[in-house]
C-alpha cells in the first residue's frame, strides 16, 4: 500500500491512494468508497477480452455497456469501461492470471490462474460469484459456450442469460466441464453475499461443482476453445497434438466430455485454438510457427499458414470467419485470407511477444496484449 493526499472540488473531498502495484485509489474522504482507479503499469499482458452487455442496465456502479477484461503478469484482472478508460479491478485470485474468457451477453468473465482455480465475476459490479477448485496444477485455459441456460440470478449481472457451458483445462494434464446452476434466477442454490462483503475475498462466492474431469492430454493443456453452438471442444497440448470433445449429441448436453479425434501436424507444442463463429472449421497455433485450420467434418488439416519466426500464441478468426488473425513471440500480428490462403497483412505495433488478441464486430474493434503492454481501438 501507499499513501494518500486530499483534495477538494466541486465533487466534495477526495482521497488519493498510492499502491505498490502503481495503481491510483480515488476514494470519497467521507465514506471512504472507491471512485475511480487509474492504472499506473499493466506489465506482461496475458489475455484480454471484451465484455459487452447486451441487454439490461449497467446494474452497478461502474458497468459500462462494452468492457475490455485484462489480465497481466499479476492476480488481479483489470476491468476497463471502454467510454471512458476508468477501471477495476477484480481481486480474489492468490496467483498469476492466464486466461480469460467473457459469456455471451456479457454477464459473466472466468479467470484462469496459477493458483489452480477458475473465477467467475459480475462485470457490472466487479464481485466474485463463483470459485471453480479442483485442478491439481496451474489452470491455463478456461472457455464458455455459446448456448445458454436460463438466466443469471437477480444480483447477478441483471438476470444476463446464463451460459450453459463452462470448461477449463490445465497444467495437470485434465479438461473440466462446470456446474453454473448455483448462479441461475429461480433456485440455483448458492449463497447469498452478505450485506457488507467484499469482492476481495471471495469468501461469499459459491464453490462451484465438477461435473466431468477426463485426463485429456499426456502433457500439460495450453489451450481451450467450446464451439460457438455447445457441441464440440477442443484443446491443445504441449504433446504437440489437438483433441477434439464432443460435448452434446442430438441435442441433448452430455455430462461428460468425449474424445472425437486426436489432430496430428503440429511439430511443437500447441499454444492455442479457436473456432470459426459459422463454418465447422477450427485453427490452432504452435511454437513450431505454423497456423492450421481443420475441418470439424472429417478433422482433416484444410491450411497451414506460414509466416510468423517464432511461436504463435493466439489465434482469432474475424469477419465471419473469412479471415484469421494470429499473433506470435515475434511481436507480429498477421491477418490471413482463409479462401485466398495467403496473408493480407501485418501488423508491427509490438515490441515484446503477444499473448492476446480479441475483437468484437460490428462495430470493429480490436485489442492486442503482449510482453510490453498492450492497446485497443476500433475501426470502419
Amino acid at each position: 500500500g501507499g499513501g494518500g493526499g486530499g483534495g477538494g472540488g466541486g465533487g466534495g473531498r477526495m482521497l488519493v491512494g498510492v499502491t505498490d502495484d502503481h495503481n491510483l485509489l480515488l476514494l470519497d474522504a467521507t465514506t471512504l468508497e472507491l471512485r475511480r482507479t487509474i492504472v499506473g503499469y499493466n506489465d506482461e499482458i496475458t489475455d484480454m477480452r471484451y465484455v459487452v452487455r447486451q441487454g439490461g442496465g449497467s446494474g452497478g456502479r461502474g458497468g459500462g455497456e462494452m468492457q475490455l477484461a485484462v489480465g497481466t503478469n499479476s492476480e488481479q484482472v483489470r476491468l476497463f469501461d471502454l467510454a471512458d478508460m476508468g477501471c477495476r479491478l477484480l481481486l480474489g485470485h492468490a496467483d498469476i492470471v492466464l486466461a480469460l474468457d467473457a459469456s455471451a451477453g456479457g454477464g459473466l468473465i472466468a479467470s484462469a490462474s496459477k493458483d489452480a482455480t477458475v473465477r467467475l465475476w459480475d462485470p457490472a459490479t466487479a464481485e466474485c460469484v463463483g470459485r471453480c477448485v479442483g485442478h491439481m496444477d496451474a489452470v491455463g485455459a478456461v472457455g464458455f459456450g455459446g448456448k445458454t441456460g436460463g438466466r443469471l440470478a437477480a444480483g447477478a449481472a441483471d438476470g444476463a442469460p446464463l451460459p450453459a457451458t463452462l470448461l477449463s483445462a490445465s497444467k495437470d494434464k485434465t479438461l473440466k466441464k462446470w456446474d453454473l446452476s448455483p448462479l441461475l434466477a429461480g433456485g440455483g442454490g448458492g449463497k447469498t453475499k452478505k450485506k457488507g462483503a467484499t469482492a476481495a475475498s471471495g469468501e461469499e462466492a459459491p464453490t462451484l461443482s465438477c461435473l466431468a474431469t477426463v485426463l485429456a492430454h499426456s502433457k500439460e493443456v495450453n489451450a481451450l476453445a467450446v464451439a460457438p453452438n455447445d457441441r464440440l471442444a477442443i484443446t491443445g497440448s504441449q504433446d504437440r497434438s489437438l483433441k477434439v470433445w464432443t460435448l452434446a449429441a442430438d441435442g441433448s448436453a452430455a455430462i461428460r466430455p468425449e474424445p472425437a479425434a486426436t489432430l496430428t501436424g503440429h511439430r511443437r507444442a500447441v499454444w492455442t485454438a479457436a473456432f470459426a463463429p459459422l463454418d465447422r472449421v477450427a485453427a490452432s497455433g504452435s511454437a513450431d510457427m505454423l497456423v492450421k485450420v481443420w475441418s470439424m467434418a472429417d478433422w482433416a488439416c484444410l491450411r497451414t499458414f506460414e509466416g510468423h519466426v517464432s511461436s504463435v500464441l493466439k489465434v482469432r478468426f474475424l469477419r465471419g470467419g473469412a479471415l484469421l488473425a494470429s499473433s506470435g513471440s515475434d511481436g507480429l500480428v498477421k491477418v490471413w485470407s482463409i479462401k485466398g490462403q495467403e496473408c493480407v497483412a501485418t501488423l508491427d505495433a509490438h515490441e515484446d511477444k503477444v499473448w492476446a488478441i480479441d475483437a468484437y464486430e460490428p462495430p470493429s474493434r480490436g485489442a492486442t496484449g503482449g510482453g510490453e503492454g498492450g492497446g485497443e481501438g476500433g475501426g470502419g
